[in-house]
């Protein structure tokens, strides 16, 4: 591991199961139109085109799942429309249908949830404040949503996931998140034993992707930037840098992108 020093403190997970591929459409008829069709980069950071919103804390709500999601469709305004809107995640918890709360579920299905039944999402100003557990319902289905038209799997393969990335923007993925309750900065390479690939129980954005080099050994260490939902408190700002290349933690498990355009 490379270290850097930054403050960790626990927050929930147990928040995610991955995907039944028999129960979700995979991927809606809409076609995501590629951002950027140039040549692929090394190196890639929405941070640094203004397309991430800040880091929220789900505080003791185990919705991970409403956090990852809203954190993208955020990103995709922003990318695709030009639009800078903080969405509500009390709206998902409260109101998704599935009777969920601050239980456990996976994003396509979140993702499906969103596009086939309530056809977009709440603006943070137009539903109560995020509580940090689950309320009653109280859209009255006269205000407006902020409009999703469709959602996509990405293969579980990293080189596609860093393609998808840069063309299309942030990637809501599914994690274990075990490294993560332990992590101190730096980039984290843990092993499948600490951190096993089939027992996701998180779920973040991956925003970003780069190659650390190591100064005396010249070593490559590709890794992901990941935008997480523990507050800034936690990691670097709220940002976790984990390997890239080996499915560490399942990273490319079960990870998917919502269409806004």
């Amino acid at each position: 591991m490379i270290y850097l020093i930054f403050v960790t403190i626990f927050f929930p997970c147990d928040c995610y199961i991955i995907t039944n591929t028999e129960k979700v459409t995979l991927e809606t008829v809409h076609e995501p139109i590629p951002v950027n069709i140039g040549r692929f980069p090394l190196y890639w950071d929405w941070r640094e085109h203004n397309k991430v919103t800040p880091v929220k804390s789900q505080q003791d709500c185990n919705a991970c799942w409403a956090f990852s999601a809203i954190a993208n469709i955020e990103s995709q305004l922003m990318i695709y429309m030009n639009k800078t809107e903080s969405l509500s995640e009390q709206f998902l918890i409260d109101c998704d249908g599935r009777n969920i709360g601050c239980g456990n579920a996976n994003l396509l299905t979140t993702f499906s949830t969103i596009v086939d039944k309530l056809g977009g999402v709440l603006r943070y100003n137009d539903y109560k404040p995020y509580k940090g557990r689950v309320t009653d319902c109280a859209w009255n289905k006269i205000t407006p949503l902020v409009p999703v038209i469709g959602y996509r799997r990405v293969r579980n393969d990293e080189g596609t996931m860093a393609i998808f990335l840069y063309q299309y923007g942030p990637l809501s993925a599914g994690i274990n998140s075990a490294s993560m309750k332990i992590y101190n900065g730096g980039i984290d390479e843990p092993s499948d034993e600490i951190c096993p690939p089939d027992q996701p129980d998180h779920a973040v954005l991956i925003v970003g992707f780069n190659i650390y080099i190591e100064p005396i050994t010249g070593k490559s260490v590709p890794y992901w930037i990941i935008k997480n939902s523990w507050s800034t408190n936690w990691g670097d700002k709220g940002y976790y840098y984990l390997v890239r290349g080996r499915n560490a933690c399942g990273i490319a498990n079960d990870v998917s992108f919502s269409i806004v355009n």
